[in-house]
């Protein structure tokens, strides 16, 4: 039921994206609509006005110059200097300094002053007329008011604009259909590609490590299903080694475990003494046991992410002196040569951390190393960080070398040494918690761990 929720919930998101991507388009071609008929309307206004001043500044200087050479405005004269210019799509009213009406035309019709003195509302619209001053220097001599029809009175003006709304609402209808058949194809993708993702961690959850997450175009969901990908290999990969790990430990615990309890039955059984060497061989194997507990503790604590480091100044002059004391006993008892070198430089780490790194990688050596044979440590300063090389004779077999800082290994021929195989992983994880890297390699017949750690 929890995955049909899901799913059913990837089909909502598809629904909500398709909706959204259709009323996003609706309401920019609302927008532009509105734009363009607001454009329009503007034009047409501009053009109105436009052509009455072009009208008006033909008429004034007629006018004024009639007034000038007749020494007065009459019915007679005005009507013959601008019937000329007069036709069925233009009106022009001019009336004298008093605003009595001298010559009224209106669209090809001459309207006599006696029927406008009766009735005014012969022109129609006559109270919203506008009228412009004509003078003579600072003298008003009359009032014109003339334009020419409206843009829209004109039949072809009309069809003009009708053919543009009716291209403007086709243009709307085709563009909202493809905009729906755009919105449907990309969210039905993302849709299709979202309900892979879902479904397939759905199977990773139920522990599913098999699971194709394809790819469709969709960068970001790309992105995710590229990370789910390396997450799956990641979780198989912890899977496989935890599985090895548990069996290790199992295997690790038990053969002391067991040696002890066979002891202690035959003990009792009245087979075996109990004798000074039974009991330190008892006490040897009950350590054993101790330490693979406490590699554990201590690896789990350096690898879980709350982990931090507790960082200070550190001469590494006396971090060698250190080290070398530490180890100088036990390589004269194996009759191992063991040397230390380093500068002298004041450098930042979690001296403690780094100290049981360098003992482990030294104990591995050493304990890998022949009679008579040699072991080094030498730390050098690079631009960005210490460099820690410990190097020993003999080499690692090349199948060991990957996975000689896995937890628990010990090599294709040591699985029953001595060692937890835990000492190389935990100064592995030491190293992580400096953000730096460790790695193993054969040179000459020498085996070199060297120890990367940037200044911090």
């Amino acid at each position: 039921m929890e995955t049909e929720y899901r799913l059913g919930s990837v089909k909502s998101i598809f629904f909500k994206i398709f909706v959204g991507l259709l009323l996003s388009s609706l309401f920019v071609l609302t927008i532009m609509s509105l734009i363009l008929t607001f454009a329009i309307k503007t034009s047409i206004f501009s053009w109105n006005q436009g052509k009455q001043e072009d009208f008006q500044s033909v008429l004034i200087p007629i006018i004024s110059k009639i007034h000038r050479l007749n020494g007065g405005l009459t019915e007679n004269n005005v009507e013959e200097a601008l019937l000329p210019y007069m036709t069925d799509s233009l009106y022009v009213y001019v009336f004298d300094k008093d605003q009595n009406p001298i010559f009224l035309f209106n669209q090809g019709q001459k309207i006599s002053t006696e029927e406008f003195n009766k009735n005014r509302n012969i022109i129609s619209g006559y109270s919203q007329l506008s009228f412009t001053p004509i003078s003579d220097g600072e003298n008003i001599i009359a009032y014109l008011s003339s334009d020419t029809i409206d843009f829209l009175a004109s039949k072809a003006n009309r069809a003009f604009i009708d053919t543009m709304q009716k291209t403007v609402i086709m243009g709307v209808i085709i563009t909202l259909l493809l905009s729906s058949v755009i919105a449907f194809l990309f969210s039905s993708g993302f849709s299709k590609q979202t309900k892979l993702l879902v479904q397939g961690l759905i199977g990773l959850r139920e522990g599913k490590r098999e699971i194709d997450f394809p790819t469709l175009g969709i960068y970001e969901l790309d992105q995710i299903s590229q990370s789910v990908l390396a997450l799956q290999k990641e979780l198989s990969k912890e899977e496989q080694l935890r599985q090895q790990w548990m069996q290790d430990i199992s295997h690790d615990l038990r053969t002391p475990i067991t040696a002890v309890i066979s002891q202690f039955e035959a003990m009792i059984d009245g087979a075996l003494t109990l004798t000074p060497l039974r009991i330190k061989s008892l006490l040897s194997e009950t350590r054993r046991i101790e330490a693979l507990v406490v590699n554990l503790q201590e690896l789990s604590r350096y690898e879980s992410p709350g982990m931090s480091i507790h960082l200070k100044e550190v001469s590494i002059k006396d971090f060698v002196d250190d080290i070398h004391d530490r180890f100088v006993f036990l390589s004269e008892q194996k009759n191992v040569q063991f040397h230390c070198s380093g500068p002298d430089i004041i450098t930042s780490m979690d001296e403690s951390l780094m100290q049981r790194c360098m003992s482990n990688i030294i104990q591995n050596a050493l304990q890998h190393s022949q009679r008579g044979g040699s072991v080094q440590m030498a730390i050098s300063k690079g631009d960005t960080g210490l460099l820690l090389c410990v190097s020993n004779e003999g080499s690692i077999p090349e199948s060991d070398l990957p996975h000689l800082f896995d937890r628990l290994y010990r090599g294709s021929k040591s699985r029953a040494g001595s060692g937890s195989g835990l000492g190389l992983s935990i100064a592995k994880a030491i190293v992580d918690l400096h953000k730096g890297w460790i790695k193993a390699e054969n040179r000459d017949n020498h085996t070199f761990l060297t120890v990367y750690i940037p200044f911090l």
